[in-house]
């Protein structure tokens, strides 16, 4: 499958751009571009240890990302997209890191992959139908993130692509839009299109298939989508075991090896001019390594929108996600699929995760989540929120794994703060700062909070 994605995006590549020539002159502005820099400065304290005498416990680090955009756009049916993106970092703190076997893996001035991130045709309208087909690599985001947004999750937000094809048909006379996805990831960026300046780099720990079908309704319900999806991931191993994570973050991530299905619904709805609601919910099944997998998981939120000058709001949520119960013989741990990423925490998802199960992969927990935002300027949006972590299981610690309980299930307290600001359309920017508080759920060995700081400056041309 991976051959034939890559042939058929390179097939509609090569035609578009026939078709682009052809007619130039038919089209207003057929080709447009654009630019954006990301400069984020980042602090890390205990986030991947909990405890201040393990090596790596501090970080302090800067990361630049830059990318260049390109689309061509002869007329209404036809796209061509490419966007090359490069990122790079510099460490401050620690000035080396030492992996036995490995020696000294960092490298404080490291010079990412230079790659094509985004590179796809889109056809519009084919057949005179309502219906799109985009091929090649693209972003996916279904939604709200739950579980589809990230193919990459080991490059830390770097890139969140999919090698993909997607057909979408909207039935217009249902309010109904229907999508179908094939996936093909590589567990690097030793394929097609492949980096430019010859670095391989882990983007995920395995090679996967997927297939999803997704269907969205804004008909059956006053301010309302109503969403229905049927899920397929199929996970090949890969090696070595140890990934590093875009020239740091190194962690003993396992590869995985399994089918796994998932069917589910979501809704989110406006339910007065002040009350909205959004809920989630999946239940999968499947194998993991030759063992049966039964998993279900949860995400709602409520929110109350004060309607005053200041844009005041308040949140509750809860997230329930499965654990596997080792005295078992099944798998029970509820696999987030493509949701890898930082969707409540820039600090305990990505990072302390990693702990647990691997890196922005959040299973075996119940998590109560209180928050309030507000928008002192036009131009500015502050949030506050706390979260209440809890596991379903202990299943590392009646393994028997350092660090973690064999009875206590509450992961600890969480609290979030972040000030967001979009000054025009060229300059936007933020502040985050997380803390987190350990619970019973870890032992003496990992019982020392953490905390995470970023401020990033945003710049797009």
């Amino acid at each position: 499958m991976k051959s034939e994605l890559c042939k058929l995006a390179c097939a509609a590549l090569v035609g578009a751009a026939s078709i682009s020539t052809a007619s130039a002159q038919e089209a207003k502005e057929p080709f447009t571009w654009g630019a954006d820099l990301r400069l984020r400065w980042e602090f890390l304290d205990n986030a991947t240890t909990l405890n201040d005498d393990l090596p790596g416990a501090e970080r302090s680090f800067a990361r630049y990302r830059g990318r260049l955009w390109g689309q061509v756009a002869p007329n209404e049916s036809f796209e061509a997209y490419a966007r090359l993106m490069w990122e790079g970092r510099y460490y401050a703190n620690p000035d080396e890191f030492v992996v036995p076997g490995l020696g000294n893996i960092l490298d404080t001035t490291y010079s990412g992959a230079l790659m094509f991130d985004n590179l796809f045709v889109k056809l519009n309208s084919v057949g005179g139908a309502p219906l799109t087909l985009k091929l090649g690599r693209q972003d996916v985001f279904l939604g709200n993130g739950w579980l589809v947004a990230d193919g990459t999750p080991l490059d830390g937000s770097r890139t969140f692509y999919f090698d993909a094809i997607r057909a979408t048909y909207v039935a217009e006379s249902i309010g109904t839009t229907f999508d179908l996805i094939l996936l093909d990831q590589s567990n690097d960026t030793n394929r097609f299109p492949s980096t430019l300046n010859d670095k391989t780099e882990d983007q995920t720990e395995q090679d996967e298939q997927g297939v999803i079908l997704y269907a969205r309704n804004k008909s059956l319900m006053t301010d309302t989508d109503l969403d229905g999806f049927f899920i397929y991931k199929g996970d090949d191993p890969a090696q070595p075991l140890l990934r590093v994570n875009n020239g740091f973050d190194p962690f003993p991530s396992r590869t995985r090896e399994g089918e796994t299905y998932a069917l589910g619904a979501r809704i989110d709805s406006k339910l007065t001019p002040n009350w909205s609601l959004r809920a989630e919910a999946a239940f999968e099944w499947g194998d993991r390594f030759d063992q049966n997998l039964q998993a279900l998981g949860f995400n709602g939120r409520g929110i109350y929108n004060f309607g005053d000058a200041l844009s005041n709001r308040v949140h509750l949520g809860y997230e329930y996600l499965s654990g596997d119960d080792p005295g078992s013989n099944e798998v029970e741990a509820f696999d987030p699929l493509w949701g890898r990423w930082p969707q409540w925490s820039e600090l305990y998802q990505p990072y302390t995760y990693a702990l647990d199960s691997r890196t922005g992969e959040a299973t075996n927990l119940q998590r109560i989540n209180l928050g309030w935002g507000m928008k002192p300027h036009p131009t500015t949006e502050v949030t506050l929120d706390y979260h209440a972590l809890f596991a379903n299981e202990n299943t590392l610690g009646d393994l028997g794994a350092p660090g973690f309980s064999s009875n206590g299930d509450f992961r600890g307290h969480l609290f979030t703060g972040w000030v967001k600001t979009k000054l025009d359309k060229h300059v936007a920017g933020h502040l985050v700062a997380e803390y987190f508080d350990p619970g019973d759920y870890y032992t003496d060995l990992r019982d020392q909070s953490a905390w995470y700081l970023r401020a990033e400056v945003f710049l797009t041309y």
